[in-house]
């Protein structure tokens, strides 16, 4: 395969522009504009923590906020701005959550102030991104003195163990597991919490695990939530949210 026909894409090892994924993500974005059952979840979880530290009024950046509806929710908690690479949905959020600031913005070259924000929130963005320890670097540099962090992304024990649709060149997919996320976090954050939410997969140990006939005898002792709350705390969960504290800038 010459230059000319290799098909720009993390997997092929050809890294695709940033104009490929603003393209990508415009189009993802405007077919789905608001957010599924899982999201809700994920939020729901994220809220219950940031509430749980009791801040006053803290200045929270959502990091790569897609089409705006998770800022909206941040803004109830303290002053809230959402960054993200896709100006429709940036265009998109602006109209339809006015109470939040938006900024149509290419993370990697952003030039974002220092020691800003209270709380960064990054759901689902580090997995697509072309160089982790870079974002978390930025992310740690808008970060106040003991900054708190909340990080999700696909859980890489899943998505290991789950049949995935075929995607565009310009999606990048670099799963993460707690190891990995440790590894990123290690020596500039403490860890405050972790856990799993949406158990899924249907290959190797996860085919077992998430098996009707597995989840009806289990039934038989226990309510379907508490066997979705032990898979989540064992780490089969579809998503891995994680909250830190900055201890080293």
């Amino acid at each position: 395969m010459n230059a000319q026909s290799a098909r720009p894409s993390a997997e092929s090892g050809i890294l695709p522009s940033f104009d490929d994924q603003r393209e990508y993500w415009d189009e993802r974005w405007s077919r789905t504009p608001t957010p599924n059952g899982w999201s809700i979840r994920r939020g729901e979880t994220i809220i219950a923590w940031l509430r749980a530290l009791e801040l006053e009024n803290p200045r929270i950046l959502d990091y790569g906020c897609g089409t705006g509806w998770f800022t909206a929710e941040l803004a109830k908690v303290g002053t809230a701005v959402g960054i993200d690479l896709s100006e429709a949905a940036i265009a998109a959020a602006r109209r339809r959550y006015p109470g939040a600031t938006f900024v149509a913005a290419n993370l990697f070259e952003l030039d974002a102030p220092q020691n800003t924000f209270d709380i960064v929130v990054s759901q689902e963005v580090i997995a697509h991104v072309t160089d982790q320890r870079d974002y978390i670097e930025r992310i740690t540099r808008m970060l106040k003195p003991n900054g708190f962090l909340v990080l999700t992304t696909a859980n890489k024990v899943v998505m290991d163990r789950l049949v995935h649709p075929p995607d565009p060149p310009a999606h990048i997919k670099r799963w993460t597991g707690w190891r990995e996320i440790q590894h990123l976090l290690q020596h500039r954050y403490r860890v405050l919490k972790r856990t799993t939410v949406v158990p899924r997969g249907n290959r190797g140990f996860l085919r077992i695990v998430n098996s009707a006939k597995l989840n009806v005898a289990l039934e038989l002792i226990f309510s379907p939530p508490q066997i979705e709350r032990f898979k989540e705390r064992a780490g089969w969960g579809y998503t891995l949210l994680v909250l830190a504290q900055l201890i080293r800038p």
